[in-house]
């Protein structure tokens, strides 16, 4: 396969499975003393994974009193129900991201306490944390692990125990996902590297995610211009633009809103001639039972995505790492 190192990804979902009991004792502790609610604050991919939990919770009918805050919104706009008492998670790789530096000592104004999954040590956020997480490749553990045991010491999650004795089984189940993936990303890339303009669709947990990819890596990594569109939105204007030679990518997970993408697969077919369908449904997950798989879907996407990456870049003759502007200007 190409560019894949399979060591260094079955180690990077090693490193999530090794950061749950120290998540778990953070939730503890700040559970155990009392707390008025919680803010998922980040930026760009940040923002997008969080949000992706933001769905996990509705569709579990947990009521804990969460909050999600564009970090760049937040610092001008702040929220009224952020207070001493309020709890914050942010995650990042760089540990330097600026929007989110200047909401955090924001936060720290206010006397609220920060969670953070931080990747670089000695990195701004790194240091205005109050609690740390620091290890590699392993973000969407800690997503998992802070949100649903919030939830189990609520009440609101009876079958959290269950879930993470499974989730034990994942990083093997993410490897296969890499290999299995592969062919599928390929072939996209291939005939689809050079398209002027391409839409993605998703819905629910993955709505998000439809929105990250084509956002952090097709456009910020690869300089090709998109359009994400939720499900939910689709038929409310974007169904007007789609012609026959219109690239649509569908990104189908195992949710409450799977039927809202069945409904767009339906129309695009008979509209478009190039419809790209990625689903979670199609990739084995050995060690975990069916009522799971819906809330592992983004974890399960994101893999499948990671060959799409390598060959859009090798397609494309465009490094992952080159920027133009992002980081390079003064902005």
């Amino acid at each position: 396969m190409l560019n894949f190192d399979e060591a260094k990804v079955l180690q990077d979902q090693k490193n999530g499975i090794g950061l749950i009991p120290q998540a778990e004792a953070i939730v503890d502790r700040i559970c155990q003393r009392g707390y008025s609610n919680i803010f998922y604050i980040g930026i760009g991919g940040t923002v997008l994974y969080a949000g992706q939990m933001m769905h996990i919770v509705k569709q579990l009918g947990a009521t804990v009193p969460f909050y999600l805050e564009n970090a760049a919104d937040f610092c001008l706009e702040g929220n009224p129900f952020l207070n001493k008492d309020s709890v914050v998670v942010i995650e990042s790789v760089s540990g330097d991201t600026k929007e989110v530096v200047e909401a955090m000592k924001k936060v720290h104004q206010i006397g609220a306490e920060i969670i953070g999954y931080i990747e670089k040590k000695g990195s701004p956020l790194y240091d205005i944390c109050d609690n740390i997480i620091n290890t590699t490749g392993a973000a969407y553990y800690f997503w998992y692990t802070v949100t649903l045991r919030f939830l189990k010491n609520a009440g609101q999650f009876d079958a959290y125990d269950k879930f993470f004795s499974e989730i034990v089984n994942l990083p093997e189940n993410v490897v296969r996902i890499y290999k299995d993936a592969d062919e599928d990303a390929k072939a996209y890339a291939e005939k689809y590297c050079d398209e002027p303009l391409t839409y993605l669709v998703g819905s629910g947990n993955l709505e998000d995610w439809a929105t990250c990819h084509g956002m952090c890596i097709m456009e910020e990594m690869q300089w090709m211009r998109t359009r994400p569109v939720s499900a939910a939105n689709f038929f409310h204007g974007t169904l007007e633009v789609i012609e026959r030679d219109t690239p649509v990518i569908l990104i189908k997970g195992e949710d409450k809103t799977r039927p809202e993408m069945d409904r767009v697969e339906n129309f695009v077919n008979r509209i478009s001639a190039k419809v790209i369908v990625f689903d979670t449904k199609k990739f084995k997950l050995n060690g975990i039972r069916d009522e799971f798989r819906w809330i592992l879907a983004p974890i399960v996407m994101r893999s499948a995505f990671q060959r799409v990456n390598v060959h859009l870049e090798y397609c494309r003759r465009h490094p992952l790492e080159i920027r133009r502007y992002y980081r390079r200007l003064d902005y």
